[in-house]
């Protein structure tokens, strides 16, 4: 970008501030852009701002400046999950399989680093910036920390999926078999009856999001669902009945989960406990809300004990309240990075203050794969004395919806989160209906 253009880019970021909004469509924040640029003109003449040659140069300008500059083939990148920018050092990437890499762009100046943060706050509908910023990319491309350094911008971009991963591609890819995977939908689904209390624990970049996005498919229809995020991760346009809410520096997070119980939720998913928030969500549990949510933790005992102390503080009888624990982990298996499920822990009750786990499936090293430690027995007796079945109607519906996700997995029609969701949403209203379909 020449310098003409830059000063001409400043300008109407400036314009700007505050009048643009993530959920806005691309043609009307193009207009709104198109209508700035006249204004600017109008107001200060074409002696004191560039001129364009032709309205392909300025169409090109328009296209340019609703770019993300130098990162947007990164954004564009399928393969690209992160992207880290350390002012004018070399950019550097976090590919699927390969981990790190570090690319040949750079920014040429902290100017130029500058004009993409103001990008940033401008596109994500901001006013001002903050000495630490969390926003999002429009078109749900993905989610932004920006922070203020003596050394300049540092910005991390998280990518977003337009198209995240099921729950039949996660099978796929190796993080859990059908069989638990099958398990995993009784317990969001509960028979519509009596939906689990899920947290899904890991380190950083185990998947924990992901799976939270795939599981949503699992909720029945016309369920009302409240989520809440730091930053907007999670796909709902699936969902009938949906409310989406993201905190800020005036609204934290623990305020918006108190907040959605005056909101008539049956269900509560919040994108990640890390505070005072646990306590807000496990009350939630406590007065009858079914909820999920992703914790830090590598192991389900570590999820116990981090919920218990500072930050959280959670009472030991409110994290019994809790149905299963789902640990996902990060390994390196033959030189690629896989995501697996390594646990899957029901919480057996409280004993002398101490929560008690039944392990269900483990994770096995030496062969790679996740195995059945024991049957589900104490969400299953649960789920059996508030649904009218017999526990062993529960294990064999368990199995039958192994065979519902590998039939859906074997006929090739189920690839986006779209087709997932209606195919398990029709099975929860009608499963012979569903049965069917999956015969043609």
């Amino acid at each position: 970008m020449d310098a003409q253009w830059s000063y001409l880019t400043d300008l109407l970021i400036e314009r700007l501030r505050g009048r643009m909004s993530l959920i806005q469509p691309a043609e009307e924040r193009r207009q709104l852009v198109a209508g700035a640029l006249e204004a600017l003109y109008r107001e200060r003449g074409q002696d004191h701002l560039p001129e364009f040659a032709t309205e392909t140069s300025r169409q090109e300008f328009l296209r340019a400046f609703l770019s993300y500059d130098l990162i947007e083939e990164f954004l564009a990148d399928p393969s690209v999950e992160d992207v880290m920018i350390n002012a004018t050092e070399p950019i550097f990437v976090h590919k699927t399989g390969m981990g790190l890499v570090k690319t040949e762009r750079r920014f040429a100046s902290i100017g130029d680093v500058t004009r993409l943060v103001n990008k940033l706050i401008v596109f994500a509908g901001r006013a001002e910036l903050d000495p630490i910023n969390d926003v999002e990319l429009a078109d749900a491309r993905g989610r932004v920390n920006i922070i203020s350094s003596p050394f300049g911008p540092q910005i991390t971009i998280t990518r977003g999926k337009p198209n995240p991963l099921t729950i039949l591609q996660l099978i796929e890819d190796g993080m859990l078999p059908y069989e638990a995977a099958a398990q995993l939908w009784l317990y969001v689904e509960g028979f519509r009856v009596r939906p689990a209390n899920l947290l899904i624990a890991g380190g950083p970049g185990a998947g924990k999001t992901t799976l939270l996005n795939a599981l949503l498919s699992f909720i029945p229809p016309r369920e009302r669902l409240v989520t809440i995020e730091d930053t907007l991760e999670l796909n709902t346009g699936c969902l009938e009945n949906c409310s989406r809410l993201e905190s800020c520096r005036r609204v934290k997070m623990d305020a918006l989960v108190k907040n959605s119980l005056r909101m008539r939720p049956e269900r509560i998913v919040v994108g990640e406990v890390r505070g005072v928030e646990a306590q807000d969500l496990m009350t939630a549990v406590n007065l009858g809300k079914y909820c999920m949510s992703t914790v830090h933790a590598s192991s389900a005992r570590e999820t116990v004990l981090r919920l218990q102390h500072e930050p959280m503080h959670v009472p030991p009888i409110l994290v019994s309240l809790l149905d299963a624990l789902v640990v996902l982990r990060k390994l390196n298996v033959e030189g690629r990075v896989a995501r697996v499920v390594a646990e899957v822990v029901e919480v057996a009750g409280l004993e002398q203050q101490v929560v008690l786990l039944s392990p269900i499936w483990t994770y096995e090293q030496e062969r790679h794969r996740l195995v059945e430690s024991s049957p589900s027995s104490v969400y299953r007796d649960r789920l059996a004395l508030e649904s009218g079945r017999s526990a062993v109607q529960i294990m064999e519906e368990t199995r039958r919806r192994a065979e519902v996700l590998r039939r859906m997995h074997q006929v090739g029609r189920f690839t986006t989160i779209e087709a997932v969701t209606q195919c398990c949403q029709l099975y929860s209203d009608h499963p012979e209906q569903a049965l069917a379909q999956l015969e043609r």
